[in-house]
């Protein structure tokens, strides 16, 4: 490999060590998290007199879904538990995001890591029968 591939590499590490900061910024954030996800649901009430069966409007309700250990539980919200559930459970989202792209960015880097110890190896001073041996 020449210098300027090896360069080329070493600059890829040092773009990615940039993007880290972007990456993990959701970290950072003081707000706090919920676990859950806010919807909004449509449903019938089964009143056969209502506008939802006669006229096939549905029934609007924003609802939480949150996550426990043992499962999920689902509830609907008033509007001061909106303003109160959605900011927390948005917050949440930002922060697995960040987890998982967090993932990806270190299996890159590690990638680049592999391939610049590749380009680097020697076997410069080794015996002839052993620069016929496959390196690790």
């Amino acid at each position: 490999m020449t210098r300027d591939q090896l360069s080329q590499l070493r600059r890829e590490v040092d773009a990615k060590l940039a993007e880290l900061h972007r990456i993990l910024k959701p970290a950072f954030e003081p707000d706090p998290v919920l676990p859950g996800v806010v919807t909004v649901s449509r449903h019938r009430c089964g009143n056969a007199s209502c506008a939802c069966a006669r006229e096939g409007k549905l029934h609007e309700a924003v609802r939480i879904l949150i996550k426990f250990k043992d499962g999920y539980a689902t509830r609907s919200l008033s509007d001061e538990e909106i303003r109160s559930f959605k900011p927390r459970a948005d917050a949440y989202r930002r922060l697995r995001k960040a987890r998982s792209n967090f993932g990806k960015w270190s299996k890159e880097v590690v990638e680049l890591i592999d391939r610049i110890e590749r380009e680097r190896r020697s076997l410069e001073g080794l015996s002839e029968e052993d620069c016929k041996r496959p390196l690790r």
